[in-house]
């Protein structure tokens, strides 16, 4: 999604460039399900899921949510990070040129700045909030016990935290605890896009 003051074929163009970089994580699902000798409905059965859905996801029709993904990861007997680590070697470093985009059934865009490893304790991320949209924390880490820290890098955001308003511009910062709940809403006319830190790994690596 690109700014407003970008033109319409620019806006395409960039979300053309996200979809292509983004992990499909159908072909480890595909895999790991023929390597416990499953059908498509049998994983649908075991999961609480469609056999049309599992068979979309599997082809890079359609992205799974967090909560869908899941169901697919505990149905196989693998964690999620499982999918992703399949995708991608572990590294160190990870350029600019060659981004992460988890791909989930959500209106934010999300962009992995980590790579697994053993006992990670920090997981950080691009967030990318369309005008107009509303999150809650509930898909970074809410509930959890220990932090967040989140940066504006471009944009304005506004949101509710302990029963208190806030607003946030380029260059702000808040640092938080995860136990209570996070609203984030994007009030401008172009996207905002912060950097956010937490002491929850989203995606742990696989044993």
């Amino acid at each position: 999604m690109g700014s407003a003051d970008r033109s319409g074929r620019a806006v395409e163009m960039g979300r053309g460039r996200r979809r292509k970089d983004r992990i499909n994580i159908g072909p480890a699902v595909r895999v790991r399900r023929k390597e416990l000798k499953l059908t498509l409905k049998d994983l649908a059965d075991r999961s609480g899921l469609s056999v049309a859905f599992i068979s979309q996801v599997e082809r890079g029709k359609t992205a799974p949510s967090i909560i869908s993904l899941l169901q697919i990861s505990e149905a196989l007997g693998v964690n999620v990070n499982y999918f992703v680590e399949a995708t991608q070697e572990e590294k160190l470093i990870r350029r600019a040129r060659d981004p992460e985009y988890i791909e989930v059934a959500s209106p934010t865009t999300y962009i992995r700045l980590s790579n697994s490893f053993p006992e990670q304790k920090l997981e950080p991320f691009i967030f990318i909030l369309a005008p107009g949209h509303v999150s809650t924390s509930a898909n970074i880490g809410e509930g959890h016990l220990g932090e967040g820290f989140l940066y504006l890098l471009e944009g304005r955001i506004s949101g509710e935290y302990r029963g208190a308003s806030f607003s946030l511009s380029e260059g702000d910062s808040m640092h938080y605890q995860l136990t209570s709940s996070l609203m984030l809403n994007n009030p401008g006319q172009q996207e905002a896009k912060l950097l956010w830190v937490g002491s929850v790994v989203l995606f742990p690596a696989h044993d």
